[in-house]
């Protein structure tokens, strides 16, 4: 797609290259984005556009999806009552489960910053090479 064509507010398919060149697609341009970028290639999935940058050539956009992955802060006093130094800002990692232990999937958003080169008009046919991201367990 072409910068002028790209609307904050849509929602575009980006479909990850196979490749992704350190020359052409420095992590400098795409910013936090540049590693699960890295994990994803060859997928594809929906972007919802927020924001563009037309000197850069790169949409940032939110990734709507689930998981049973989840981080708790502790508080100071849950902290102190389970015997940990104070001051650290401790957090618990790990799956959600319901009470008969089955995993529980939670909305989860993320933000990514991908060139508009990439993005494609969701109602046009998916290039064959790429499946979806969705199976990589990405959202």
């Amino acid at each position: 797609m072409r910068t002028k064509d790209v609307q904050v507010g849509q929602t575009y398919r980006c479909e990850v290259p196979f490749a992704l060149p350190l020359w052409r697609y420095r992590p400098e341009s795409m910013g936090d984005s540049w590693w699960p970028l890295s994990w994803l290639r060859g997928t594809h999935f929906p972007l919802a556009v927020v924001d563009v940058d037309a000197a850069a050539r790169t949409a940032q956009g939110l990734v709507m999806g689930a998981s049973t992955r989840v981080t708790v802060e502790l508080t100071e006093d849950q902290a102190e009552a389970a015997g940990l130094p104070p001051g650290h800002g401790y957090q618990v990692c790990g799956m959600l489960l319901d009470a008969d232990g089955e995993p529980v999937e939670l909305p989860r958003v993320t933000t990514l910053t991908v060139p508009i080169r990439w993005l494609r008009p969701v109602e046009t046919p998916v290039s064959p090479s790429h499946h979806d991201a969705a199976f990589r367990d990405f959202h």
